[in-house]
């Protein structure tokens, strides 16, 4: 039988009925969690399914030849034609198929766990993959799927209104697009350079009735009639998809944050913040799972699906509302909840990267600022930019334009949209920002309403322009110097030191006062200087579970019980002391003595330090456009032969001019009330001190942020990137490069920089990016979990590693 084809728009006129429509599409999302699950064993339909699906003459006839000619039970044939829903005309009666009584249908499915979904926002699923399987699992056969879904909880997914998980199938005031799924995403491979995670198919129980006959079905169908119209576009038309798709303001993907970038105790802060301030509309919704009463104590007993899944009752902008502020809070002891996310601290999707919505690509993130919906496309934010900055000045009206040709008076052009097209196009977009948003109040308060970033005009400037720019969607420029408040108690004591000297009487109070706030400084950062440097040339980066990331309170004392180990174990050496986690500034500098011999001990015994060919990427053995350049376990000895040279030496310079200053001594006349008015002694301190920093920035032996500050390329795809620091020192990296498949940070993203560390030429230095201790981090501990790789199975094309992402 031939059937005239239909288009979506020919379906759209022919079923125009919106009460049908509407059931259509809120059927077509319930199916979706009857067809992407996984079936318990010896699944058995519901005896109400006759109750509850009604079919169309159409569907009653390829119901009856399923049952009549194939003998199929007549429950497994209705739930088939459910399933399928449409063929040459409906076969489903949407009319007389009651929405509220095919949920009910379903959710009891779910509560009974018939119906299987895995919890993949999050790590639960991960780690419990890790503890049963040691090897790598493409696909699980249908009892390992089942082994590994037991005792977890039921997957939280959202298609339309409807949600998954602990309680159910639940409708939700708010639609969303992340139906149910059996590829999920399940563990990191043995390759230490690849930070890519690996999904892994599920497997339904394909022996189950409903699923043998399947096939069945398709020939019944194939021998009605081949049916080529669009009734799958026609459903997504019903839901306004493609507007959804195209629209780089939406807030949909905001599920994906729920997921990867807030911890269970943060998860906990914002449902209760929720419940408190969404006018009981949460509380309502949530009162169908007898949630009731105090929110704190409401949400102190809810694992991580059954938060996520009250989360996703609320609305979007709700949500992103309430998550900013919560951010924005500061830390307080007056009882307001807050999420501490601190300065610097960017969190980025983990076991659902690679997960984005949209044309666009569209993904979440979170940092100090609030939460940002941003594209891997980087021409995202300037043309948001773009659209923000024309939406300011309504150009149709006259005092407008005057306004607009006076903020631009300086820039060509014809009219004033020539002029703003000038501006945006050759401008910083913090000067956009500044010079048109910042122009006028009513352009202020209106770029905080269409970007949702609420800071008020007691904020300081920059930091409005800083939180605009992140919302945009444009890289974190702020460079953060973290010897700042040193250079400013060093220059003004150096200034009273050299102004007394010629002089003027001396105030002992207040110099001492002075000393000692300059030697509190000067240790804070010897201390970080030293234990950085040492952790960053003698640690295992490529092995370690969060590679070339830095986080002073996991690896701080670490590294100077090392550095202790080590003084321990040299003979003949007389009691040196220890580093502590409280060091004065005698042990500091003598560290940074003892790190150059240790760096010299490291090098004579290298070869003990060679790294085992198992950990080798395995690129290594299959091309020469790439290379691997640590091939020992300790970075130092991967440094060009020159870099050693000058970082020994370094080191050994920063000890020599703090020892030849006597800081120590010094120090302790000013600690301890003695006399202490040698002028020259405290100016020959401050002169060594001030070689030894300036010797420890200009390496990178202490921790300066640098950040890009610009990127240029050509035809061909060859790319410079500049980077530059608090110090408006500047670097240059040239990509492609043979040494860009190692993990380092992002070129885009803020990070810590050693040039005295080079492992190739020109400019191919150890980076870090840094991290940090919050409950977001805590939540994060002990991931990645590596899995051996599978003999029996080769790797999947093209998932063996994954390039830097600059």
């Amino acid at each position: 039988m031939v059937v005239q084809r239909k288009t979506k728009d020919e379906l759209l006129e022919l079923y125009s009925d919106d009460p049908w429509r509407s059931s259509v599409s809120e059927i077509s999302r319930l199916v979706e969690f009857l067809s992407d699950c996984v079936l318990s064993e010896k699944y058995k339909i519901p005896d109400s399914i006759s109750k509850v699906v009604h079919l169309t003459e159409h569907g009653n006839r390829v119901m009856q030849r399923l049952i009549t000619k194939n003998q199929v039970p007549a429950k497994e044939a209705r739930l088939l034609c459910l399933l399928r829903m449409f063929h040459l005309e409906p076969l489903i009666d949407f009319a007389a198929t009651d929405v509220e009584q095919l949920r009910v249908f379903i959710d009891s499915q779910v509560k009974d766990r018939s119906l299987l979904y895995p919890f993949i926002l999050g790590r639960d699923l991960y780690d419990k993959a890790a503890e049963l399987f040691e090897e790598t699992r493409e696909v699980l056969s249908h009892r390992d799927t089942l082994e590994l879904l037991s005792d977890m909880p039921v997957g939280v997914f959202q298609s339309g209104p409807f949600v998954s998980g602990p309680y159910g199938l639940v409708r939700s005031t708010e639609s969303r697009w992340f139906g149910p799924t059996t590829l999920v995403p399940m563990y990191h491979c043995a390759e230490l350079t690849c930070g890519r995670i690996h999904r892994t198919r599920l497997s339904t129980d394909h022996l189950s009735p409903i699923n043998e006959h399947l096939a069945t079905l398709d020939k019944i169908l194939d021998q009605v009639g081949e049916d080529e119209s669009e009734w799958g576009e026609f459903v997504n038309a019903l839901d306004e998809l493609d507007g959804l798709r195209f629209d780089d303001t939406s807030d949909e993907p905001v599920f994906l944050a729920l997921a990867d970038l807030l911890g269970d105790g943060e998860l906990r802060i914002l449902l209760a913040e929720l419940m408190d301030s969404t006018s009981g509309r949460l509380r309502q919704d949530l009162s169908k799972f007898d949630l009731g009463g105090r929110a704190d104590d409401v949400v102190a007993g809810l694992d991580r699906a059954a938060l996520l899944q009250c989360l996703l009752l609320a609305r979007n902008e709700d949500i992103v509302s309430t998550l900013d502020r919560l951010i924005r809070q500061p830390n307080s002891s007056d009882g307001l909840r807050n999420i501490d996310v601190p300065s610097g601290e960017v969190r980025r999707l983990r076991t659902n990267q690679g997960m984005s919505y949209g044309t666009f690509g569209i993904y979440p993130e979170i940092s100090q600022y609030g939460i940002r919906f941003v594209s891997s496309d980087v021409q995202l934010a300037p043309m948001r930019l773009s659209r923000l900055a024309e939406s300011l000045y309504l150009l149709g009206q006259h005092d407008e334009i005057d306004e607009l040709q006076w903020q631009l008076r300086n820039i060509d052009g014809e009219d004033p949209k020539e002029q703003l097209d000038e501006f945006l196009r050759t401008s910083e977009p913090e000067d956009v920002v500044r010079k048109l948003v910042l122009a006028r109040r009513t352009n202020q308060i209106a770029t905080s309403e269409k970007l949702g970033v609420g800071f008020g005009a007691a904020d300081d400037d920059d930091t409005f322009v800083a939180a605009v720019l992140w919302k945009l969607g444009f890289y974190n420029r702020r460079l953060e110097d973290r010897n700042r408040t040193f250079w400013s108690h060093h220059q003004r004591l150096k200034r009273y030191v050299q102004t007394a000297g010629v002089g003027a009487r001396i105030d002992a109070e207040d110099l001492r006062s002075r000393a000692i706030n300059y030697f509190v400084e000067l240790e804070g950062v010897l201390d970080d200087a030293l234990a950085f440097s040492a952790w960053a040339l003698t640690t295992d980066h490529v092995a370690a579970q969060q590679p070339f990331t830095y986080n002073v309170d996991r690896d701080r004392n670490p590294i100077f019980e090392r550095m202790n180990e080590f003084e321990q174990s040299r003979e003949g050496e007389a009691e040196s002391p220890k580093l502590t986690d409280k060091n004065t500034l005698y042990p500091l500098i003598y560290g940074f003595g003892t790190l150059a011999d240790w760096i010299e001990n490291i090098e004579e015994d290298r070869t003990s330090h060679q790294r085992p060919s198992a950990e080798y990427p395995r690129f290594v053995q299959h091309t020469d456009l790439k290379k691997f350049p640590f091939h020992h376990c300790i970075p130092v000895l991967d440094l060009l032969p020159g870099s050693r040279d000058r970082i020994v030496e370094s080191l050994r310079f920063v000890r020599r001019s703090l020892a030849a200053g006597e800081v120590p001594n010094i120090r302790n006349d000013y600690t301890h009330y003695r006399h202490a008015s040698d002028l020259p002694k405290l100016d020959s301190l401050i002169d060594g001190a001030e070689k030894a920093l300036n010797r420890l920035e200009s390496d990178g032996l202490c921790r300066l942020t640098f950040s890009l500050v610009s990127d240029e390329g050509d035809a061909w795809g060859r790319r410079v990137y500049v980077l530059s620091n608090a110090r408006a020192r500047q670097l240059t990296f040239s990509r492609p490069s043979e040494f860009d498949w190692n993990r380092m940070p992002r070129l885009r993203s803020p990070q810590y920089v050693l040039p005295a560390a080079a492992f190739a030429r020109p400019n191919e230095f150890l980076r870090f990016s840094p991290a940090f201790s919050t409950a977001y981090a805590q939540y994060w501990e002990n991931y990645p979990k590596r899995r051996l790789p599978r003999m029996a199975t080769s790797q999947s094309s093209g998932e063996a590693f994954v390039s830097e992402v600059v």
